[in-house]
């Protein structure tokens, strides 16, 4: 009878978690939105958590830890590379590497870069006259640590230096991740995360010399700083882990709360397949969210492909996302 009636409370923990996280409210009003410099560090890594909605910061033991939550990054067994491509409309390109490991019986660690931008953007002068072509290139690297205090309690830290490049001009950025994990009953995880600690681009630019005659030969500087960036999330296994369902709140500066939310089935050992809608707000005047879907195939123990679709509220179209996965090593 005891053991019944703690599977229920079970249930009953993880479905109120998950009902809170979905009828979340609003933070700020759209009147107030306005956009966030750094916008490429927070499109999520990996097939495999887009085709959840990226509702991945509760979920532990693989390599995507890395990108949405450190502390996860400590439960996995095995090392892990993976190579991702997102196809996105408009000219513009993403991709991520992550590769990341135990380094003893309670610790993890990663390396991850992220490449973003956008070719060919005409160029014009003060006056609005084509000047030809240039090019937006975005770079992330990140050397993530993860610790295992106990059964329950996981800490992670990922430190980030990015490059921006645009029309001829650099600006660099360094900053952290800050991320704990919990687990308070078999099966259920929580998360909090703080993203994007004292990042800020910092631009230095003499381009404009001519344009502007009072610089003297001093060069432009402008600090574009990152907004305060934090997540909270819940995940629960299922049925020997085959079902999992994951919930994330993301809280960005002077944004509306977005609500993540993600399911995946795992029909075997070869085959999982998972859905989910990503940064979704109730707020007319925003984008309000947007739906994706995706699997997994398990050619081998150690080499996995995943695919996810998802809509693209920038351009009304569509994503598409593959990650080669490979795992080796496991302890």
């Amino acid at each position: 009878m005891a053991r019944s009636w703690f599977s229920i409370n079970r249930y009953t923990v993880i479905s109120l978690i998950l009902c809170v996280m979905a009828s979340g409210t609003h933070i700020a009003n759209a009147a107030d939105y306005r956009p966030w410099t750094g916008e490429f560090m927070r499109m999520g890594a990996g097939a495999r958590a887009l085709g959840m909605g990226n509702a991945y910061t509760a979920v532990p033991g693989d390599i995507y830890s890395a990108y949405f939550n450190p502390a996860g990054l400590s439960s996995m067994n095995a090392r892990q590379l993976s190579i991702s491509l997102r196809y996105l409309s408009m000219d513009r390109h993403f991709k991520d590497v992550i590769f990341g490991g135990p380094i003893g019986p309670d610790a993890s660690f990663a390396l991850s870069w992220i490449n973003a931008g956008t070719d060919e953007i005409i160029g014009r002068d003060l006056n609005g006259n084509a000047t030809g072509t240039l090019n937006d290139t975005r770079n992330a690297f990140g050397v993530t640590f993860s610790k295992r205090l106990n059964r329950m309690v996981s800490l992670g830290l990922n430190v980030k230096y990015a490059l921006w490049k645009l029309a001829g001009d650099d600006a660099t950025s360094f900053g952290f991740d800050a991320g704990i994990m919990v687990e308070p009953i078999d099966r259920l995880t929580a998360s909090f995360v703080l993203r994007d600690i004292n990042s800020r681009f910092s631009w230095k630019s003499t381009r404009w010399e001519k344009y502007v005659g009072s610089l003297d030969g001093q060069s432009l500087e402008k600090d574009d700083e990152f907004p305060v960036y934090y997540t909270i999330g819940a995940a629960y296994r299922l049925f020997a882990d085959r079902l999992l369902l994951a919930a994330t709140l993301e809280f960005l500066e002077d944004n509306p709360m977005g609500t993540d939310l993600g399911v995946q089935y795992a029909y075997n050992d070869t085959f999982s397949f998972r859905t989910g809608i990503y940064n979704y707000n109730s707020d007319d005047a925003l984008d309000y969210g947007s739906f994706s879907a995706g699997f997994t195939l398990q050619a081998t123990g150690r080499i996995g492909v995943d695919y996810a679709y998802a809509t693209d509220v920038i351009d009304d179209d569509s994503i598409h996302s593959l990650t080669l996965v490979m795992t080796y090593g496991a302890e």
